[in-house]
């Protein structure tokens, strides 16, 4: 592995924080969603991978930049306050707004797929081996995230639109 510059460190850091205050509301959405009877526990553990890979991209970013996270628990606790108030509302539920919420968490999942990608991609030049051995892991996660949201979109679309 080379020695990336200071410059490189902090943009793979900044890029990772952005990230991260997706993964906040993905988080909530996805348990929104399993949350839903409709889904037939299919995303059960979904709310619990995103918690974990978030861990992931949280330690990954301050590994790489040096600099705490201290502003991601307050971003959580934001998205936490936001999912009390739409909760009550049942923001997954009804036909319409569940084809809405699942396209929303598959686009959420494509967008951390492609940051596993990233990581995959640059490899080596900044990325230690054991991480983008945890990064292939993950991208093969959410190739799976992504088609099990697919199919369930696919057929609630099919139940709104047929």
């Amino acid at each position: 592995m080379t020695t990336p510059s200071p410059y490189r460190r902090q943009l793979l850091a900044t890029y990772l924080r952005m990230h991260l205050v997706g993964a906040g509301a993905g988080i909530r959405l996805a348990e929104l969603l399993a949350g839903d009877p409709w889904t037939d526990g299919r995303l059960d553990h979904l709310p619990d991978e995103l918690a974990d890979e978030a861990t992931f991209a949280r330690g990954w970013a301050a590994s790489v930049s040096g600099l705490s996270e201290s502003w991601v628990p307050p971003t959580f606790a934001l998205t936490a306050g936001v999912r009390r108030v739409v909760a009550p509302l049942r923001p997954t539920r009804g036909r319409f707004r569940r084809v809405l919420a699942l396209e929303a968490m598959r686009s959420l999942v494509l967008a951390k797929k492609a940051m596993w990608e990233l990581g995959i991609a640059i490899g080596d030049d900044v990325v230690d081996p054991g991480t983008v051995e945890q990064l292939r892991i993950y991208d093969e996660d959410a190739k799976r995230q992504a088609r099990t949201l697919q199919e369930l979109h696919q057929r609630a679309s099919s139940e709104v639109f047929t």
